[in-house]
């Protein structure tokens, strides 16, 4: 007579709740009890270094935020808000010129998109020290092309007026070949009569994109737009590598890491009460573009 291998039927009831019960453990571990800390830290002076106590002062990170250090949250903040709209907006539009230039099958195109797609399986750590040798002032190839041609110099990611677009094309230019293939997924969902029923209206290429492509790319935008903007409201990895924070490009999350882990005498009570004001505004923004977002499918 067969077994099953996986016990009497009274036993199998329990297998669900095992499956379950190990990323559940992880999430606790790894998830909530990190958030909960973090909470309970910003209401303290903890410098982060063992054996030091812990100084529960209620509000007085949030009050010093908010009043003798506010020009530097003010300042992180102003940062996070032109890198987040400039990376979402330019990383959407370069994908999608890519898409509608690579959305057709064949051998070809599929390598395309992979060599675009590329950049997104490398480290923080390898793009930025490809970057910073490329961009290296004093004997980086890039500098020398722009010495030859146009007759300048510059300190790139060493210049106040430069530092931060360069940190968002290279931000653009890592995570494009993501959007690029959401949006080529999006493309290949809309049915040829559609366009084939434009042409017959006389539609050319531009009122086509316009008025079929755009709209019934609704749900792409919707998924790329949310996905960049989170991703980039917490950034600081990138910028981290590339200029430390220096040169107009502290973000948020970068006075974040800076605050709690920047010194041997740091202030992670202080971090910690940033990353909650970063949580605030994340669920915030999240919220209001997942808001707007949603009308405008439907309204389309």
């Amino acid at each position: 007579m067969a077994t099953c291998p996986f016990g009497t039927s009274r036993s199998r009831r329990y297998i669900p709740w095992l499956s379950i019960s190990i990323p559940a453990a992880g999430w606790l571990i790894f998830g909530l009890y990190p958030s909960i800390a973090t909470i309970f830290y910003s209401f303290t002076q903890y410098s982060g270094v063992p054996g030091t106590p812990l100084n529960v002062c209620g509000l007085c990170n949030y009050h010093n935020a908010f009043t003798k250090l506010l020009p530097d949250v003010g300042q992180s903040l102003k940062v996070t808000i032109i890198y987040v709209i400039g990376v979402t907006i330019g990383q959407n539009v370069v994908a999608l010129l890519l898409a509608l230039l690579l959305k057709r099958r064949g051998r070809l195109f599929t390598f395309y998109r992979a060599l675009i797609f590329m950049p997104q399986i490398f480290s923080v750590a390898v793009v930025g020290a490809i970057f910073s040798l490329l961009l290296d002032p004093y004997s980086g190839p890039i500098e020398k092309v722009v010495h030859s041609v146009f007759g300048i110099n510059s300190a790139f990611l060493g210049s106040s007026s430069a530092a931060l677009p360069l940190v968002m094309a290279i931000n653009v230019w890592m995570f494009t070949g993501y959007s690029m293939l959401i949006y080529i997924a999006g493309l290949r969902q809309i049915p040829s009569e559609v366009y084939e029923a434009a042409s017959l209206d006389g539609a050319g290429r531009f009122r086509a994109f316009r008025h079929v492509t755009w709209p019934l790319l609704a749900s792409s935008t919707t998924v790329n737009v949310f996905l960049t903007a989170m991703g980039t409201l917490g950034e600081y990895a990138l910028i981290l590598v590339l200029t430390n924070g220096n040169f107009g490009t502290r973000t948020l999350g970068m006075y974040m890491f800076t605050s709690a882990f920047g010194s041997a005498t740091g202030q992670l009570g202080y971090g910690s009460m940033l990353a909650v004001l970063q949580f605030g505004l994340t669920l915030i923004i999240g919220g209001s573009l997942l808001y707007f977002l949603r009308r405008r499918e439907v309204s389309l």
